[in-house]
């Protein structure tokens, strides 16, 4: 049970750490920077996070502090995980695809549209719609879909033996190795979710 607990752990986090571009955004896009053709300054903008009291704002602001903050950690955890040694092994499949990440996209797009942050009603279904995902995305194992490795340089892969691959191995050196029966590193996730290196 401990280890059903910390694997749904760890997928969480990694599914808070797919979101951090989407909180970098939401920032970029609520934050005031001029006012009444003023431009602020930094206590002024600073005061937007706090100084509101118990309106909307206040709550939206507390979220995207905590999620931006859960998302660096998770992100950190990962890459602490990565450069760890794996265990040797073989990949399972001859075929590698690159995993389609593009309609994740879709989940960044409606609370950058529908978001009011004057709006409790907003923030609470955004809310809800991020939670839904995350059961989703969590209890099918579909975490790995995060535009942070894609942007770090890592490719998903799919291999036709129904494992998921998250490494910066090109597809074509993935069949090669899978070919030649070479060992490779796995640092495995979930039981079909691996990190691979090459030893070479």
């Amino acid at each position: 049970m401990k280890t059903g607990l910390l694997m749904n752990i760890t997928k969480t986090f990694l599914y808070l750490s797919s979101f951090f571009p989407l909180f970098i955004l939401l920032v970029l896009q609520n934050i005031k920077i001029r006012e009444e053709n003023k431009i602020l300054n930094l206590s002024e903008i600073l005061r937007q996070f706090w100084d509101k009291g118990l309106a909307p704002e206040t709550f939206f602001w507390f979220g995207v502090i905590f999620f931006i903050i859960a998302s660096t950690l998770s992100i950190f955890l990962f890459f602490m995980y990565v450069k760890g040694d794996g265990t040797p092994g073989e990949l399972i499949g001859s075929n590698f695809e690159r995993a389609d990440t593009l309609g994740y996209i879709v989940t960044y797009i409606v609370p950058l549209i529908s978001m009011d942050i004057k709006s409790y009603r907003s923030l609470l279904i955004n809310f809800i719609l991020f939670f839904i995902i995350g059961i989703f995305y969590i209890k099918n194992d579909q975490f790995f879909m995060n535009p942070i490795f894609n942007l770090l340089g890592y490719n998903i892969l799919s291999s036709d033996g129904g494992c998921t691959y998250i490494t910066k191995l090109s597809p074509r050196r993935m069949r090669e190795i899978s070919k030649e029966k070479e060992d490779i590193s796995l640092r495995p996730i979930t039981d079909d979710i691996y990190v691979v290196k090459d030893y070479s």
